[in-house]
């Protein structure tokens, strides 16, 4: 799709003020795959790598408006940081919409509430079904299994405080259910 120079600049002027959904055209009930589809028709309009030939100041604007799209992909496909975004947008009022300028990895961690299920505190959509296969698997006693999830999870979100100490307890409670040999 080709794409002018008057409506990059237009859309630059209008950015601060959209939501994550005004952004990529989409209700904010939509689903995984109907915010992936969004971003891809988004990336085949914004992607930088698609407008090389145009001046510095278009590529520039591209870069802000594309960050802008990554920044919302983000947020709209983890459940954790959309369901923030949501309560934030649904209270704000006429207030600029919330940004997250940060990338998962580097989100602090969420305090889940106590009782909540370990996947609302992992920041990333690779490691939550993980955690949620770890708790079934700790439901059921299978503590061996439980672990292997949990290493998977913190793999793929790294310095997650809460994925962290699940797989503490979780170790430490294997290490107690191996007795030593008797002599």
């Amino acid at each position: 799709m080709s794409t002018s120079a008057e409506t990059i600049f237009a859309w630059v002027r209008v950015l601060d003020e959209l939501t994550y959904y005004e952004l990529f055209g989409i209700e904010p009930d939509a689903s995984d795959d109907e915010v992936r589809t969004a971003f891809h028709a988004f990336c085949d309009t914004f992607h930088p790598d698609r407008h090389f030939s145009r001046s510095a100041e278009e590529r520039a604007a591209l870069a802000r408006i594309f960050k802008r799209g990554t920044e919302a992909h983000l947020v709209l496909t983890d459940f954790g940081l959309r369901s923030r975004y949501d309560a934030h947008l649904t209270s704000r009022g006429q207030a600029a919409p919330f940004r997250v300028g940060l990338s998962a990895r580097s989100q602090p961690p969420s305090s889940p509430a106590p009782g909540a299920a370990l996947e609302e505190s992992v920041r990333s959509a690779a490691a939550r079904p993980f955690a949620r296969r770890a708790e079934e698997l700790i439901r059921a006693g299978d503590f061996r299994q439980a672990k292997l999830q949990l290493v998977m999870a913190n793999h793929l979100d790294p310095d997650n405080a809460a994925l962290e100490a699940a797989l503490r307890q979780i170790e430490a409670r294997l290490t107690k259910s191996v007795r030593p040999p008797t002599a």
